[in-house]
């Protein structure tokens, strides 16, 4: 009996607790919407209430009934919260899409002025449901425009407007507004002169002569001072273009003309015509060489070369007027040094500077030796070479100015030669006045044969 009387007790002041924490929470709450809600209502009604007080008490009654006061206080917090609900159901189910690098239109006189700052593109958000964004991007897009029509001289910020197809959709601008200098158009004359593209991409054979333009000068339309910058107008004549090449005229329409400044930089100007038209020139200048075999080096001792065969003797070779006249013959080098028995080389010709083409690419040379045998020829003349402008050369002496050549080679090659197919000489470049010991050299016509100078320095006088 007692422990039950204990456990009932104990069940007792359990839910008594609980009642108590229950009602500590209702009244703060209460509490809570009487300092909020109540109260705020109450003296806003009693406010309202003062100029109808002489007219009647049913209307005081009213404001002062307690649960009046709550019931219209709770009427009004609902409708806050209804209102505060829609407003943020607007919010939530409202979206945004981008529009990207869409183009703007610029509305102004181009003929009278030139604009710079102007934006290529700006960005467009949609905000808005997204039924109505479906329909936003659907619809024909409209032109982002700059309006600058109205506008003198100078800089100016201007407002960038788009005017969206759906009217529930709200549009943004990124960037809005953009700032613009305005310059007076002026224009200048200027002499078009050419290059060349791509030269090297046409067959090797072929060379461009000439090049002649529908029209020699051009206008350039611009700011001012953009005009001053002009150094030079080009028009780049791309032959590659040019179908199927032939020596003859051909012909290339379209040629982009370019302005540039002094450092080379393209300049962004209106050039009036963009484009020209010209007559191009195909030439293919060539020229027959011989080859001509060089040997490096020395055969082993008691032998010479006694002959050189060639597979090919001579090769066409393609290039500029000039530069095929300063060619009298392709080398072909072979390395010989202590060759002691016949031998055979296959030689992969170079080209040389300036030249485009060869028609002969390699060559075959044979060697054959034989024993050496030697002569000497006297009194071959020495000559002076490189001698600085003003100055004058002479022998020191009479044994000075002649030497005596010792050439080697086969029996047969040296038999006809003679002083006339040797040279020798002193090199003199970077001598001034005065008495100078330099070495004699000595080249000759056969190179299957070697030339040695007995005499091997000679005094030369500068005065």
């Amino acid at each position: 009996m007692t422990n039950k009387k204990s456990s009932k007790k104990k069940k007792f002041i359990l839910f008594k607790n609980i009642g108590k924490f229950l009602y500590r929470i209702i009244s703060s709450v209460y509490s809570v919407i009487d300092k909020l809600v109540i109260t705020p209502v109450a003296k806003l009604l009693l406010l309202i209430q003062k100029p109808f007080t002489g007219s009647g008490r049913v209307l005081d009654r009213l404001l002062s009934n307690k649960s009046v006061l709550i019931t219209l206080s709770l009427i009004i917090a609902i409708g806050s919260a209804l209102s505060i609900s829609q407003k943020s159901d607007i919010m939530m189910n409202n979206y945004a899409e981008v529009l990207y690098n869409q183009p703007v239109k610029a509305l102004y006189n181009e003929e009278a002025y030139v604009i710079e700052g102007l934006p290529k593109t700006v960005d467009i958000t949609l905000i808005g449901r997204r039924s109505a964004l479906y329909l936003a991007k659907q619809s024909a897009k409209k032109e982002v425009t700059i309006d600058l029509r109205n506008l003198k001289p100078g800089s100016h910020t201007v407002p960038i407007k788009y005017t969206g197809p759906i009217s529930n959709v709200e549009y943004k601008l990124n960037p809005s507004t953009s700032t613009v200098m305005v310059y007076e158009k002026m224009s200048v004359s200027k002499k078009v002169s050419k290059e060349i593209l791509n030269e090297d991409k046409m067959d090797s054979k072929y060379a461009i002569s000439n090049i002649t333009f529908s029209r020699d000068e051009v206008y350039i339309k611009g700011a001012e001072y953009k005009l001053d910058e002009i150094a030079i107008v080009k028009a780049l004549v791309d032959v590659s273009k040019i179908t199927n090449p032939t020596v003859g005229t051909a012909t290339l329409k379209e040629i982009p003309l370019v302005a540039y400044d002094e450092d080379g930089q393209k300049l962004d100007l209106e050039i009036v015509p963009k484009t020209l038209d010209a007559s191009i020139e195909i030439t293919s200048p060539s020229k027959e060489v011989p080859l001509k075999v060089i040997p490096e080096g020395n055969v082993v001792f008691g032998k010479a070369i006694n002959q050189i065969a060639l597979s090919r003797t001579k090769t066409t070779i393609y290039g500029t007027t000039k530069t095929l006249e300063k060619i009298s013959y392709i080398p072909v080098n072979i390395n010989v040094e202590g060759l002691d028995k016949n031998n055979e080389y296959t030689v992969n010709l170079s080209l040389p500077s300036g030249v485009r083409e060869m028609s002969t690419k390699s060559v075959i040379v044979k060697v054959t030796l034989a024993d050496v045998a030697e002569k000497t020829i006297d009194n071959v003349n020495i000559a002076t070479k490189n001698l600085e402008n003003g100055l004058t050369a002479q022998a020191a002496s009479q044994a000075d100015s002649v030497a005596s050549i010792i050439v080697k080679g086969t029996k047969a090659n040296i038999k006809d030669i003679s002083v006339d197919n040797i040279s020798a000489f002193v090199d003199l470049q970077g001598l001034g006045k005065g008495s100078h010991k330099v070495p004699v050299q000595v080249t000759g016509d056969d190179l299957k044969v070697s030339y040695t100078p007995k005499t091997t320095y000679v005094t030369i006088i500068i005065k």
